[in-house]
C-alpha cells in the first residue's frame, strides 16, 4: 500500500481534527460501502430470472435435473439448490417469513396489487391478446390516463369482497404479471379467474402456478363453489390457460363478439370445488 502525506490530501480543518485525535499515527481509511453484488450491473436480476425459469421447467414437468444441467451448463448440486431454494435465504426480522407464507408455491409468490405496480406495457394495447382479454379494443390511452384508471381500479377493490387483485412475482422477487378473482357472488358461490404475464414471460408456468393458488384460496378459504370463465375461439393462450388448470368445456356461444370485420365464438369453461380438490389430492 502506498502512503500519502495527509497534509497534501486533506483540507486544513480536517487535518487539524485528525492531529488532535491521532497525532503521528498511521490510519487506515476504508472505501465507501460497495453496492450489493450484481445490483450495479444487473447480474442479480438476470440470475433471478434464470433461476425462476429453472424452477418453472422443473415443477411443470417440462425438464428433469439432468436436462436442466445440460441446458444451463450447471452442476447437479447447483440445479438442485436453485430448485429447492424458496426465496432469499436472508431476511430482516421485520420482513415476511415466507417459509410460512400461504400465497406461494414452488414457482411463484402472490402479493396484493398496488397502485404503483408497473403499468401494462404499451405493446399490449390494441393487440390481439388485449381483445381476447377484454372483448374489445380500447381507445388509445396516454400514460396519465392509464395510471389514473389503474389507481382507481386498485383502490376500489381493496376490500376483496367482489374482486381480489394480485401481482405475480418469482420467489426471487421479480414481478412477472398479475391476475384476479372477479365477479365473486357469495350467495351462489360463483366467481371468475384471470391471470396474465408480461411479454417475454410466457410459457414458464407462472400464470398456471398463480391460478392454482387463487383457486385454492377461492374454494378452500372463501368457500366458493364454481369458477366460470370464457375465452374466444382462436385464443390459444386463454384456452390453454383454462384447460391446463383442468377446467371443463361447457359449450360454445356463437358470434358473441365483433372484431377485425368478423364475429367470434365464445368458449365457456367451468371448474368446481370438487374437481379442483380431486386434482390437488393427486398432484
Amino acid at each position: 500500500m502506498k502512503y500519502r502525506n495527509a497534509a497534501e490530501r486533506l483540507p486544513a480543518q480536517l487535518l487539524q481534527e485528525l492531529q488532535r485525535h491521532a497525532p503521528g499515527e498511521l490510519l487506515y481509511i476504508p472505501a465507501k460501502q460497495r453496492q450489493p453484488w450484481g445490483e450495479g450491473t444487473g447480474a442479480k436480476a438476470l440470475y433471478a430470472l434464470r433461476n425462476a425459469e429453472i424452477r418453472g421447467q422443473y415443477f411443470d414437468g417440462r425438464a428433469d435435473v439432468p436436462t436442466l444441467c445440460d441446458a444451463y451448463c450447471l452442476s447437479d448440486e447447483t440445479v438442485r439448490k436453485i430448485i429447492y431454494t424458496k426465496g432469499d435465504s436472508l431476511m430482516n426480522a421485520d420482513e415476511t417469513d415466507y417459509s410460512k407464507y400461504f400465497w406461494q408455491n414452488g414457482l411463484v409468490r402472490l402479493k396484493s396489487s398496488r397502485a404503483d405496480d408497473p403499468r401494462m406495457p404499451e405493446s399490449l394495447f390494441n393487440s390481439q391478446q388485449r381483445f381476447f382479454n377484454e372483448g374489445e379494443l380500447e381507445l388509445p390511452w396516454d400514460e396519465k390516463k392509464w395510471q389514473e384508471r389503474w389507481e382507481s381500479y386498485v383502490n376500489s377493490n381493496k376490500d376483496g369482497s367482489s374482486w381480489v387483485l394480485i401481482s405475480i412475482e418469482t420467489l426471487d422477487g421479480v414481478k412477472v404479471g398479475g391476475g384476479n378473482l372477479h365477479c365473486i357472488d357469495v350467495r351462489n358461490g360463483t366467481f371468475g379467474l384471470f391471470c396474465s404475464v408480461q411479454p417475454g414471460q410466457e410459457g414458464k408456468g407462472y400464470e398456471h402456478a398463480a391460478g392454482r393458488l387463487l383457486l385454492d384460496y377461492a374454494f378452500n378459504e372463501r368457500r366458493l363453489h364454481i369458477c366460470c370463465n370464457f375465452s374466444y375461439v382462436g385464443d390459444a393462450y386463454g384456452n390453454a390457460f383454462y384447460e391446463g388448470l383442468g377446467f371443463k368445456k361447457e359449450g360454445v356461444l356463437r358470434a358473441r363478439a365483433f372484431h377485425q370485420g368478423r364475429y367470434w365464438d365464445e368458449i365457456h369453461y367451468s371448474l368446481t370445488e370438487e374437481e379442483f380438490n380431486a386434482q390437488k389430492a393427486t398432484a
